[in-house]
């Protein structure tokens, strides 16, 4: 099976800009505010479809049934692809949410996965920031009273990030996005998302968007927090790779190349997502070109793989 390329799918949001067509030149529909591509995903909201090769047109969901070996690797099974891979354009600020755990989610949303994610920052504007946890001793108490009065933000733990931090935001873990940034999120294949607090903002129509309050309290951790990781860069060859997260639902490597340099999928998927500048990758006898904002699913059966040029690519596996 060769590497496989999907075809874009764009979500409208009310955050949303024109970030993936200014920087990225997608296609997106004029005037229309599109917040996230979802580049690889087997999500019950949306599934992915091949682009090119002997599958185009193929659905992922369809593929990974017919060749699971090959794409998860011998005896593995998932029964939805695990990981969903977006780019977010916030041009405005994100609700302040928290997503549940595994357990949670598995009780009370009918059996679907939890969600844990991280977040690249592509682009940031200057002094942007994002709200990771709670400010030291908060409570549940003073957090619902501060709700109720409007004024959550006095107890929000707000960082400033730049452009190349890295942030884990596992399950629990109260967060947002502010507005001005850019972002490729890793993330559990789940699209639960409990909202606390939205701003008070209305949609085109004048209505505001469902808040999931009593929910969110049920599995808010009020004792974490999260902060930025700067990436710190080992010298391989052909390039350099920062390995920035390693949890049980996915590892991310930060890789950029100078020339030409080979990875090794050791019996497991790589997903990648091209942040900068332009590749090609190499497997086999064949060799498929990546442009800045294209992603690839390469498939566990494919050993290793070469990728030259001059970029910066996101990894992830598990």
């Amino acid at each position: 099976m060769q590497p496989l390329k999907f075809k874009p799918i764009f979500m409208e949001r009310i955050w949303g800009g024109d970030a993936l067509k200014t920087k990225y030149g997608f296609n997106i529909p004029y005037g229309k505010k599109i917040g996230e591509l979802w580049c690889i995903s087997d999500n019950r909201t949306a599934v992915s479809e091949v682009e090119g090769g002997s599958f185009d047109g193929v659905k992922l969901n369809e593929l990974a049934k017919q060749h699971k070996n090959d794409i998860y690797g011998e005896g593995k099974s998932y029964d939805r692809f695990p990981l969903l891979i977006k780019i977010i354009d916030a041009n405005d600020k994100l609700s302040v949410q928290v997503h549940p755990d595994d357990d949670y989610a598995y009780k009370h949303e009918n059996g679907d996965l939890g969600k844990t994610e991280m977040w690249y920052i592509i682009d940031a504007k200057p002094g942007a920031k994002l709200v990771c946890g709670l400010k030291e001793g908060t409570t549940k108490e003073q957090f619902k009273t501060l709700l109720d009065e409007g004024r959550l933000e006095d107890c929000l733990n707000e960082i400033e990030i730049n452009p190349g931090d890295v942030v884990y935001i596992p399950s629990g873990l109260v967060h947002a996005i502010g507005d001005g940034i850019l972002i490729c999120e890793i993330q559990q294949n789940s699209d639960l998302t409990y909202r606390v607090y939205d701003y008070n903002r209305v949609d085109d129509n004048g209505n505001k968007r469902e808040l999931h309050i009593d929910k969110a309290l049920d599995v808010i951790d009020f004792n974490l927090k999260s902060d930025k990781i700067v990436p710190e860069y080992k010298k391989i060859e052909g390039g350099s790779i920062a390995k920035v997260v390693d949890s049980k639902y996915f590892k991310t490597d930060v890789i950029v190349v100078d020339s030409s340099l080979n990875i090794e999928t050791n019996g497991m998927f790589n997903t990648l997502v091209v942040i900068d500048g332009e590749c090609k990758l190499s497997y086999d006898n064949d060799t498929i070109y990546l442009k800045s904002g294209e992603s690839m699913l390469v498939p566990a059966s494919i050993n290793k793989y070469a990728v030259a040029g001059n970029c910066k690519l996101i990894r992830s596996y598990i």
